[in-house]
């Protein structure tokens, strides 16, 4: 019963992450952005977020919604720590093999290369933001000003060439 709750809490948790992320995603929508939602790859994972910017470069977004502070009450930053992602003194580091992953099997389907993100909501991330091993984490209020710092200049028609393929290429993962 215990790891039911657990689990749960940590669905729940999840979700209110993602709800978060796309109600800050929305802007981008009127820029010329594509966004697609928990698209399934592989038989049981799913991408949180699929971006397509208007020049046409696809991102893959984690959401992570991670407490501030631990039980004590201090505080769990998201911090480098030997090359390994950490959250205080928990490590993340299957958070950065999973993206890359899902990343993968997206740029396989699409044909195109995928830059994959990591979002946290609430837990502070060290720095403002890092990276590693090629997957960029920072803090959901950096968001907008990252995405919107990477895009070059605008390929409408690719732009939407590629988000309709995602579309046929990478299901809804419900």
């Amino acid at each position: 019963m215990a790891k039911a709750q657990r689990d749960a809490g940590r669905w729940q948790a999840g979700a209110e992450g993602e709800r978060r992320t796309a109600q800050l995603l929305t802007v981008l929508l009127r820029e010329g952005w594509f966004v697609l939602y928990d698209l399934a790859v592989g038989r049981r994972a799913n991408v949180d977020a699929l971006l397509v910017a208007p020049d046409g470069q696809v991102f893959t977004l984690d959401t992570k919604l991670w407490a501030a502070r631990d039980q004590e009450g201090q505080p769990r930053v998201v911090h480098l720590d030997g090359g390994r992602l950490r959250h205080g003194e928990a490590d993340r580091d299957r958070q950065v093999d999973t993206a890359l992953w899902e990343t993968g099997e997206v740029s396989k389907a699409l044909g195109v290369p995928v830059t994959p993100l990591i979002v946290v909501h609430n837990a502070p991330v060290d720095g403002g933001g890092f990276h590693v091993r090629g997957v960029a984490v920072f803090p959901a209020d950096r968001m907008l000003e990252l995405l919107r710092h990477n895009v070059g200049r605008p390929n409408p028609r690719e732009a939407q060439r590629l988000a309709q393929l995602a579309e046929v290429r990478l299901p809804s993962h419900q």
